[in-house]
């Protein structure tokens, strides 16, 4: 009869509305519960029962049954917190957590800390998980318990040093100029198998020089200056030696012969500061010049023993050894001829191993010892043309060994490892690295200045602090200034969340509906950022829930009249019997 189901429907609807209650009432509970997602209670009628039994019968419902409760995973607000490890997931995603046992589960709560093994863990001491740092700081691709390390962090070594400056193009070259001056009394008429001879600048080779017939005094001495100043250097570090020549004769017709740089670049071993003039076969032009047996002045740059007065310009840089040990490189710029700069790489001789350089590179009055030098030269618009190989000392020879990379300079350091490398890097010089010769050392008109300096080594560190970007990676502050990446927080995303399986404590599991998680980095992926010092809080909203409870309360009511009325009629139907 349907008076009696009529009681079963009512009782339907108070199980359902009773059950709505009780989710609605977890949600409020929840209401300050970090990362907490909110549920909905769904419901669906009964199988209908057919009266007539016939197509497009009449049909009775015979009540409701709750069919799901589905979570509400929905961005919720965010708050500020003063704890860096308070991590915030804004869009997509869910933290990977693993207990002791190494089951994983998943949460929205980024409340953590570090335990007693300095951990990174949650309150109930799950333990996050992320994509693990090597030792130099590069993420690697391996999954595991992001734990924040407490030792020493080892030191670097430095192997670049890069300086950047602007040396002043006006600057007067410092130093003597080799020259050679004729002997006595010159002949000063060329003619017929008197118009050339051999010279050698700054030992760069002998080049032929030849001039016209029927010149004499002035007019040869220019006439050789202007041949001499179109030869082609055998060393381009050498062109200022060429385009700088000067020849000059003095009113009894001694012929003087003056190189354009002082002293000798270096950018090798076999340069000098000499200027050298031999005979051309059998041409008379050398031996009626005197020159041949003239006298001799070589040239000089930089002194060890006065650094600062046969400088330009000089710049000190703090470098580390193999140990962590700091050591104060100074290096001395020396303006030697157009475009063309001389640097004297000095160390002091307590910081490094003296019994592999020679005496003549060390100075014990002043304490320093010269570990390197190198030659740059400019083009005329002042950018960075060349960067010669660094000449190193710790052969034991006077003129030390000239290296085979631009700027590759080799100190030993006392205690540490021997031979340490070091790249002198002063900029992408045009002809030597093929750059712009601009973003480096340059040679412009302006006062000589210091740009940029930095290099790359450093001494050893403990963690002070850590902090954590937006894509997860948590960085450590160290003690000695360097920042290093330790972790990445990694975060999973599902197919279907709303399949995962609630397991309390703010945490979810896998099920067979949810699919498997897609694990990936956070900003990547359709994976939402991390956000440090912030807690993503409860998605319930109060006035929803009271308004869905006033709905609830409303049914249940409402069912409980229907099985009042329902036994009223029954009451009626026995009461027919009297």
């Amino acid at each position: 009869m349907g008076i009696l189901s009529s009681l079963f429907t009512g009782v339907s609807g108070l199980n359902a509305n009773g059950m709505a209650l009780s989710v609605i009432g977890n949600n409020i509970a929840n209401l300050s519960t970090v990362g907490f997602k909110g549920s909905r209670a769904t419901f669906a009628d009964l199988i209908s029962s057919s009266i007539t039994g016939g197509a497009g019968a009449i049909q009775t419902g015979i009540g409701v049954a709750l069919t799901s409760v589905q979570g509400n995973f929905s961005q919720g607000s965010l708050a500020a917190s003063s704890n860096v490890l308070d991590l915030a997931i804004d869009g997509n995603g869910f933290f990977i957590l693993e207990d002791a046992q190494g089951a994983r589960f998943y949460s929205r709560a980024g409340i953590f800390r570090l335990d007693q093994n300095n951990n990174v863990v949650d309150p109930v001491g799950f333990r996050l998980q992320g994509f693990l740092a090597d030792t130099t700081g590069t993420i690697t691709g391996t999954m595991g318990d992001i734990s924040l390390p407490s030792t020493t962090a080892p030191p670097r070594a430095t192997t670049t040093a890069f300086i950047a400056a602007n040396l002043n193009s006006a600057t007067t070259p410092t130093g003597v100029r080799g020259n050679l001056v004729g002997s006595g009394a010159s002949a000063t008429t060329t003619g017929a198998g008197n118009n050339s001879f051999n010279i050698n600048l700054n030992g760069d080779g002998a080049q032929t020089v030849t001039v016209a017939n029927g010149l004499t005094g002035a007019a040869l001495a220019t006439a050789i200056q202007n041949a001499v100043r179109s030869l082609t250097p055998n060393d381009p570090y050498l062109a200022a030696a060429y385009s700088g020549f000067t020849a000059t004769v003095s009113p009894t017709g001694v012929f003087t012969f003056t190189s354009g740089i002082t002293g000798t670049p270096n950018n090798s071993t076999a340069g000098t500061g000499d200027v050298t003039v031999t005979a051309n076969g059998g041409d008379t032009l050398a031996a009626n010049l005197n020159m041949t047996g003239g006298t001799q002045t070589a040239g000089t740059d930089f002194l060890l023993s006065n650094p600062s007065a046969t400088s330009n310009f000089s710049t000190s840089m703090t470098v580390y050894d193999s140990l962590g040990n700091p050591h104060l490189l100074t290096t001395y710029f020396t303006r030697i001829g157009d475009n063309t700069w001389n640097y004297n790489v000095v160390a002091s001789v307590n910081e490094v191993v003296t019994a592999n350089y020679h005496t003549s590179n060390i100075d014990t009055t002043l304490g320093i010892v010269r570990v390197g030098s190198g030659t740059l030269t400019f083009n005329t618009d002042g950018t960075l043309d060349r960067e010669s190989p660094v000449i190193r000392y710790d052969t034991g020879t006077t003129s030390g060994t000239a290296g085979t990379a631009p700027g590759q300079l080799q100190i030993d350091f006392v205690g540490a490892t021997p031979d340490q490398q070091i790249a002198m890097d002063f900029g992408t010089s045009v002809t030597t690295d093929g750059g712009t010769g601009l973003d480096g050392t340059t040679q412009f008109g302006s006062t000589s200045a210091l740009v940029q300096l930095t290099q790359d080594g450093f001494s050893a560190g403990t963690l002070q602090a850590f902090s954590v970007d937006s894509n997860g990676t948590i960085s450590g502050r160290f003690s000695n200034g360097q920042l290093r990446p330790l972790a990445q927080v990694a975060l999973a995303r599902f197919p279907d969340p709303i399949g995962l399986i609630r397991m309390g404590k703010n945490t979810f599991a896998e099920s067979g509906t949810s699919g498997q998680p897609l694990i990936g980095f956070p900003e990547s992926a359709g994976l939402g950022r991390v956000l440090s010092n912030s807690l993503e809080l409860s998605n319930v909203d109060l006035g929803e829930s009271f308004i869905e409870m006033i709905a609830a309360q409303r049914g249940f009511q409402a069912n409980s009249r229907v099985i009042t009325t329902s036994d009223e009629i029954l009451q009626e139907l026995v009461n027919l019997k009297r």
